[in-house]
């Protein structure tokens, strides 16, 4: 007896090291998949093939997405995991203490947080019937694991926040220690409160709807309005990441002239002060003023008047905002501050919807540079209507936050600015 419970603890140890070493051989993969598109876009821009027909990356990259990197040694640890897996089972003491999920909103982002992470994506068949309805199963057991399922609740809304529901109800019904929804982009949270009569308050009925299905801890960027954390329980805490800090780290590359922060509207002058402030704590900081534009919509979507509160002539601008839908109120204000006389003008948000005519309006406007994080999936029919839009990719962050999580220490560092440099990806 004693002979068999020690070659079962063996083989259960030997499971433990073929997963971090699946962990570590997919982050190479991922890292070399990165470093290799790098180098084919510097080759282009070189050999002057950029946006050309003769450019090599878009070929490359295509034929990436169908022919990822093969290793050898990695689909060999994958069999063996697979045969020491059914010879361990998933008895008591048995299971991995950490898993990762991805959705199907925004599978590169979470490919690179695992990658960084070093912790393979536990396989999650997510189909969707004739009539539209969503099949969820997980491929690998869950008991007793610390479970984080990666999901933004982004376009096609109602769909992701359906496939999210249900990850979370399957891991929950197979037994998992606790489940940690991390979603960079949540939606329906710019209905957060009351402002006609007969309407719901949609961010805190999607919060509900989280609880109900089991979450235990919640992981969003930039929040549309920061009250939300409040629509959860104190049973279900919400760490609410700021991407700022490292939009702050690259717009400082861009040898920026007396550069002004300005809030597209008085709601987002606190936000907007936070970005300010991320220039102050860096090494040799610039002089950076803030602006106010005050807006007055016509209707919903349609802004009527504009006025400016802070001067901006001779200065190069930063429009930041938290998210860009139809991008009619960003070209507007990008417009109205070369009006007034701002030499250049950046735009910065956290979330990038690119909604209707979202791309074409930023292409005929005086827009330098649209800056956003990959919070969203960049769509395609975007990138090939405009050359201005720049992802910045908040994995590290997110890769942070849930090592925090996982290991029981502090997050509060991640709010801090000068932890800007080490989250530029």
């Amino acid at each position: 007896g004693a002979g068999a419970g020690a070659g079962a603890e063996t083989r259960a140890s030997g499971m433990v090291g073929l997963h971090a070493q699946i962990g570590q051989l997919q982050a190479f993969v991922w890292l070399n998949t990165q470093g290799f598109e790098k180098i084919m876009k510097k080759y282009d821009k070189f050999m002057g093939f950029r946006h050309t027909p003769d450019a090599k990356a878009p070929a490359f990259e295509a034929r990436l997405r169908h022919e990822a990197f093969k290793s050898e040694r990695l689909d060999a640890c994958l069999e063996k995991f697979k045969e020491t897996r059914k010879a361990v089972g998933d008895g008591p003491g048995n299971h991995l203490e950490m898993k990762i999920i991805s959705g199907t909103a925004n599978k590169a982002l979470a490919e690179e947080i695992s990658a960084r992470l070093g912790v393979p994506l536990s396989p999650a068949k997510v189909r969707r019937f004739n009539d539209g309805e969503v099949n969820i199963q997980l491929c690998d057991s869950v008991r007793g694991c610390n479970v984080y399922i990666l999901q933004p609740t982004c376009p096609p809304v109602n769909d992701n926040l359906v496939e999210l529901l249900l990850l979370v109800s399957a891991a929950r019904r197979a037994s998992a220690a606790s489940v940690t929804a991390v979603m960079p982009y949540y939606g329906y949270a710019r209905q957060d409160r009351k402002d006609r009569s007969r309407v719901p308050i949609s961010a805190a009925d999607v919060a509900r709807m989280m609880e109900a299905m089991g979450v235990d801890r919640v992981v969003c960027v930039d929040l549309h309005c920061a009250q939300i954390q409040g629509f959860f329980g104190p049973r279900t805490p919400v760490d609410n990441l700021f991407a700022a800090p490292i939009a702050v780290t690259y717009f400082n590359m861009k040898d920026l002239v007396k550069p002004v922060i300005v809030s597209p509207d008085a709601g987002g002058v606190a936000r907007a002060k936070l970005f300010m402030e991320g220039f102050t704590r860096l090494p040799n900081p610039p002089d950076v003023s803030l602006a106010v534009i005050l807006k007055q919509r016509a209707e919903a979507g349609v802004v009527g008047t504009m006025h400016l509160v802070g001067s901006v002539e001779g200065c190069d601008c930063i429009i930041v905002d938290d998210m860009i839908d139809t991008a009619g109120t960003l070209t507007a204000a990008a417009n109205e501050l070369r009006n007034f006389g701002a030499k250049r003008v950046f735009a910065f948000a956290t979330h990038g919807l690119f909604s209707g005519p979202a791309a074409d309006r930023i292409e005929n406007c005086v827009l330098e540079e649209c800056v956003v994080a990959n919070t969203v999936p960049l769509k395609a029919e975007v990138k090939e209507k405009t050359r201005k839009i720049r992802q910045v990719s908040v994995g590290k962050l997110v890769e942070s936050a849930i090592r925090g999580i996982q290991c029981g220490t502090s997050v509060s560092a991640l709010f801090q600015a000068d932890m800007a440099a080490d989250l530029l990806a």
